[in-house]
């Protein structure tokens, strides 16, 4: 009698038949050219591994790194700077008379007593900390697809072909709008996907999705489109009976609108940008305040003058160190402000979003049913005991701060005895006495052994 079920009636195929292969699409028959390869740009210097211990030597390496660096950032400017300090101070030297000189020399010490007049430090220091705020709120919204990819690989049971392509679409669908937002965001993202049919091209949307995607007019941006069509899934889900019940469809679902929430928060962040006066107010600030140290921190060498150089070392070795320290801070600042850009040190979403398709489609497919057969550990009926060598166990437990009030409480009253007898209390006897009381708790806490199963 041959098997009529199908997924649409709600009743799944049998465990044990033979699991169709899903059917692949011919690319002769694509309606859209295929991609060429896509060249991503070369990432930062990642100094984590570098600093994993922090030696004197790993932290001098990291300090000489170039690519990425401080260096790097500020070295266009370090060399303008300068080039203009230079000029000036060639022509302060040779080209002016006296009275000249001396004009130059008042002008200089005026504006010297007034750089305190630009509050650099506070300006700074403010931009700086609303800046990285703002880059960690971006970079904790960027979106893993993990969490709804297991959740659907756990709710969404079936082995047919039917459920297969549930669980992939919905993981793909979430994918898609993850792709529309950031391509409207990010410069890499936008040069990689400048049209919808580059998002079909790259195959993250299909042709008769492509068409239904257009087909819904709205005036505003349709990310919520496809989020619509894999929350709907799930609904298709629970009629053909491949998800039990409402509080595992809910569960997906709730992952999927934290998912949802936190692209709308990128969105948001994008929409409305600190406003421009005050990334404008503070470059100003720094380029004024080295605009006039090119002739502040001049040598003056005059011997009528008022603030004479007492030592004339023609190169500006504080004024260069300063330049480099806080230009350096203003490097950083204008680095995050927008991190969606096509720097080094900026989000790479184009990865984002190839990895969170490749990881949720292998979760909810190869990945599926995959448990391995459960087996007794090595700890069965047994305690546990560090199976690490002795070079690498911590022999240093961890006791609460407040265990050490019973080892006061415990030395207080043998002080009170040896007092009451008479006995005039010897601190290192006491010390002794705890310290064997203390090695024979710890022997006998950690008298246990672990042996493993024979194979």
């Amino acid at each position: 009698m041959s098997n009529n079920n199908n997924p649409s009636d709600g009743v799944g195929e049998p465990d044990d038949m033979p699991v169709k292969p899903p059917k692949i699409f011919d690319f002769a028959d694509w309606p859209f050219e295929i991609p060429d390869i896509f060249k991503r740009k070369e990432l930062s210097y990642n100094y984590n591994y570098d600093l994993a211990t922090s030696k004197s030597l790993m932290i001098i390496r990291m300090i000489f790194k170039w690519r990425g660096s401080l260096w790097e950032a500020v070295y266009k400017e370090l060399i303008v700077w300068i080039c203009a300090y230079t000029f000036v101070s060639l022509i302060y030297r040779f080209a002016l008379t006296g009275s000249q000189k001396d004009l130059f020399e008042r002008f200089g010490e005026y504006c010297d007593a007034r750089m305190g007049y630009l509050p650099l430090n506070f300006v700074l220091g403010f931009f700086c900390n609303i800046i990285i705020r703002r880059w960690l709120k971006l970079y904790t919204s960027l979106g893993n697809i993990d969490n709804i990819a297991l959740f659907v690989s756990a709710y969404v049971r079936g082995k047919d072909d039917r459920a297969r392509q549930i669980r992939r679409n919905i993981i793909r669908y979430c994918v898609l709008s993850q792709c529309l937002v950031f391509r409207d965001i990010h410069v890499g993202v936008r040069r990689r996907f400048p049209t919808l049919e580059a998002v079909a091209q790259a195959g993250i949307m299909l042709p008769h999705e492509l068409e239904k995607f257009n087909a819904i007019k709205s005036r505003y941006q349709k990310y919520w489109v496809s989020f619509n069509w894999a929350l709907e899934l799930l609904n298709v889900a629970k009629a053909e009976k491949s998800i039990d019940g409402d509080n595992s469809r809910n569960a997906i679902a709730q992952e999927i609108s934290k998912f949802r929430s936190a692209l709308t928060t990128v969105s948001m962040y994008d929409w409305v940008p600190i406003p421009l006066m005050y990334p404008q107010l503070v470059n100003m600030a720094v380029h004024t305040y080295f605009f006039l140290c090119v002739f502040t921190r001049q040598f003056f060498i005059s011997a009528d003058a008022h603030n004479k150089t007492e030592v004339d070392l023609y190169i500006p070795f504080m004024t260069i160190i300063e330049f480099i320290f806080y230009m350096g801070w203003l490097k950083v600042a204008m680095e995050l402000l927008n991190p969606f850009g096509e720097d080094a040190d900026d989000f790479d979403c184009n990865l984002l979003i190839d990895r969170n398709l490749a990881i949720g489609l292998t979760s909810v497919d190869d990945a599926y049913d995959q448990l391995p057969e459960v087996k007794p550990d090595v700890f069965y009926g047994r305690s546990v005991k560090p199976l690490d060598s002795d070079d690498t166990r911590s022999l240093k437990y961890h006791f609460g701060s407040a265990a050490q009030m019973e080892e006061i409480s415990y030395l207080k009253k043998e002080e009170d005895k040896m007092i009451a007898a008479g006995k005039k209390p010897n601190k290192l006897k006491l010390w002794m006495k705890s310290m064997k009381r203390k090695r024979f708790e710890t022997t006998a806490t950690q008298s246990y052994s672990v042996s493993f199963p024979t194979p």
